[in-house]
């Protein structure tokens, strides 16, 4: 099995262009680290993957995006 990727960024704030921005970032960290570590995945094909978001013990939303390996099969 293949060991679960993940990226993770900030929401700046509750404006809708902020977390398509820092969604966006996120996945393209994302699709960098695959392709670092061979794996060839398209942004699109992460995008359809969706995200989920979370708050920190501060109070800060923010959005992760993730690959498990299994979508590769």
């Amino acid at each position: 099995m293949t060991k679960p990727y993940e990226a993770s960024r900030p929401i700046e704030s509750d404006n809708p262009e902020a977390v398509t921005s820092a969604v966006r970032e996120a996945t393209n960290e994302l699709r960098d680290t695959l392709q670092r570590n061979g794996i060839e995945v398209s942004f699109q094909d992460l995008a359809l993957l969706g995200h989920s978001e979370s708050w920190d013990d501060e109070g800060q939303r923010w959005v992760h995006v993730a690959w498990d390996g299994a979508e590769a099969g």
